[in-house]
């Protein structure tokens, strides 16, 4: 029996909307697109078919109906009355109604249910999955149990269009499977440039968390943008499904190596394998940023780093940072009820910091369990010393409106290493957010639900970079 510690996501987004304590991610957690808080502890069965206590999945299925008609009728009391104080506490009823008509109320008016059915266990938590019909478009539903309490809820929709930078008719795209270490096979995407002429190659690396290729939250798809922008303008692109998405992976022991920079070395070896693919780059997002100069130390031909808002304090200071600001943003919480949450977060990032992990024990920040061996090899690496070692170009893009790496906390030491090095560019963007989406004000967790792509300027200046250093 596993010991497993989960966060509840303050109002996050993974993969989709998130509300309440969920470990599905399309996002980076604590370091990439999610702050969590709201820390509770369970001694769970590892059974991964049946449910918790003497409930039966028809009575979870039934539940998750009743709740998801409620919201469909927008009666959200009602729904939260399914949902566990902690729920409500990470995601206010006026909170989720705003996404729900940000994301769901475009779709039209309500058809079906055309399935719901329970899923398993996944995390800590019984799963009930559904399919939702409207008249303008379909949603997939995640509710997510303890015992006959919902605790988590992703929903996820399929309204997603290219952003006016895109030229669809100037590129193609190719799905394959990359053979990755310990015969897991990682499902990706190439998008690449028509033509005949040889072409510069990008792969895009996700934060922590559980990703998928596109790296969706809610309506949005960030790696896809970024992938179809760049194709656009002459760059060839592979991005791939995370491990922990695709494989069946003991994460008890699972590596930073493991999770993040042997796939990431992978892909850029099937890049390679184009014939017109010359010069290859790596692009990380967040963690994938810090990651970046270590697998760039580890390929040699590479020609280029990129770094999307990369983490660059350590992660148990980012917790606590990131979840003081989302606590403030919660208006449910009294003054008291914040300091008992945030209290937890520092007891937390203390464990995390002084390794104080058991050696079968998972952490969740909100988008995917990591056991001590992950947080053990990232404090090991000394990030800004591997990018000051690299002798290839590096470019590092920065939005003064993401609160989760942040100008003052993270850019700031990237600077002072490498600020001076005629080989690294930092381009800061006023109006971006971690996502790099345009806005106003620091970035708030709930833009993320709203349709918004990754601004022009961010996907120009990485093919501008590229171009630079091939021509």
């Amino acid at each position: 029996m596993k010991r497993r510690q989960y966060l509840a996501a303050l109002g996050g987004v993974s993969g989709a909307v998130l509300a309440g304590c969920s470990g599905d991610g399309d996002d980076d957690p604590t370091t990439d697109g999610t702050t969590d808080s709201n820390k509770t502890q369970s001694d769970q069965s590892d059974d991964e078919n049946e449910p918790q206590q003497d409930v039966t999945e028809s009575d979870l299925e039934a539940i998750a109906q009743d709740f998801l008609e409620a919201l469909v009728a927008e009666s959200f009391e009602e729904a939260y009355g399914y949902a566990s104080p902690a729920f409500e506490q990470s995601v206010s009823q006026n909170d989720l109604a705003r996404q729900w008509e940000s994301n769901i109320t475009p779709l039209g008016e309500f058809v079906q249910f055309t399935s719901i059915e329970y899923q398993g266990e996944k995390q800590g938590f019984d799963i009930v999955g559904a399919q939702g019909e409207f008249a303008d478009g379909r949603a997939e539903f995640s509710v997510q149990f303890d015992g006959e309490v919902i605790e988590g809820f992703v929903f996820n929709v399929n309204t997603w269009t290219p952003p006016a930078y895109v030229d669809q008719s100037v590129f193609t795209e190719q799905e394959l499977t990359l053979a990755a270490s310990g015969g897991c096979e990682l499902g990706a995407t190439v998008t690449i440039p028509d033509g005949s002429e040889s072409v510069p190659g990008v792969v895009l690396v996700h934060g922590s968390g559980d990703q998928g290729r596109d790296q969706r939250v809610g309506p949005n798809r960030t790696f896809k943008e970024i992938a179809w922008g760049l194709a656009t303008r002459g760059v060839a692109v592979l991005r791939y499904d995370q491990r922990p998405v695709a494989c069946d992976i003991d994460r008890t022991e699972a590596t930073i190596d493991d999770l993040i920079t042997d796939d990431a070395l992978t892909a850029l070896e099937r890049l390679r394998e184009y014939d017109r693919v010359e010069r290859t780059f790596v692009t990380g997002h967040s963690l994938g940023g810090r990651l970046a100069p270590r697998i760039a130390a580890q390929d040699d031909p590479l020609d280029g780093v990129i770094m999307l808002a990369p983490l660059a304090e350590p992660i148990s200071d980012a917790i606590v940072r990131q979840s003081e600001y989302q606590l403030e943003l919660n208006s449910n919480l009294t003054g008291q009820k914040r300091q008992a949450q945030l209290a937890q977060v520092e007891a937390l990032a203390k464990r995390i910091r002084t390794l104080d992990i058991g050696d079968d024990e998972l952490i969740n920040l909100g988008g995917g369990e990591r056991g001590k061996p992950f947080f053990r090899t990232l404090q090991r690496y000394d990030h800004v010393e591997t990018a000051a070692s690299l002798d290839v170009p590096q470019l590092i893009l920065q939005g003064e409106r993401d609160f989760l790496v942040t100008v003052e906390d993270d850019l700031a030491i990237w600077a002072d290493k490498l600020a001076g090095d005629p080989e690294v560019q930092i381009r800061r963007y006023e109006r971006l957010n971690h996502r790099f989406q345009p806005g106003e004000g620091m970035g708030r967790p709930s833009e993320w639900s709203e349709p918004n792509p990754v601004d022009k300027q961010v996907v120009v200046d990485i093919a501008t970079f590229i171009r630079e250093q091939t021509s």
